[in-house]
């Protein structure tokens, strides 16, 4: 009869954690979901030793059951800040969360929204004004940024 009794009450403690935890996420999520651009990853990136000035594009998050969109802007409609650089400067993307892949587009001048993919994340060795978009996939949604950079040869941070 003891055992019965304990097995009974270690029974009802195992549900009652569960059911507690389920509700903790559930209310994270939500909270979550009200505050979306504070639970997003943090991404950063670097040309060089110089941080570009990224704007986000827009975001699919989804919180549990419910999935967040923002409006994605285009590389035109962004404000962008031209950053200057060197010739072949390596391009370092981190982010705060593990990601599934990053896909990385290059368009000449600010006016193009001619983007074309690029594999190796070096700056151009010619002169000129490039714009990047970042895409970022990750389990619970996708994120998009821009930055832009100006290649000089005589460059005074090199």
């Amino acid at each position: 009869m003891q055992t019965k009794r304990k097995i009974k009450r270690y029974v009802i403690a195992l549900v009652m954690l569960v059911l507690s935890a389920y509700t903790a996420i559930f209310i994270k999520d939500t909270v979550d979901s009200m505050t979306p651009e504070n639970s997003l990853p943090i991404m950063s990136v670097t040309i060089g030793y110089n941080p570009p000035y990224v704007v986000r594009a827009g975001y699919t998050w989804s919180f549990g059951t419910k999935t967040v969109r923002s409006p994605y802007v285009s590389a035109t409609d962004a404000a962008l800040m031209v950053t200057d650089c060197s010739p072949g400067e390596n391009i370092v993307i981190n982010f705060s969360a593990p990601y599934q892949f990053i896909s990385l587009y290059q368009a000449n001048g600010l006016a193009s929204e001619e983007f074309k993919p690029i594999y190796n994340y070096t700056t151009p060795a010619e002169e000129g004004i490039y714009v990047y978009k970042i895409e970022a996939y990750f389990d619970k949604g996708d994120i998009s940024y821009y930055f832009a950079v100006q290649v000089k040869h005589n460059n005074l941070m090199s």
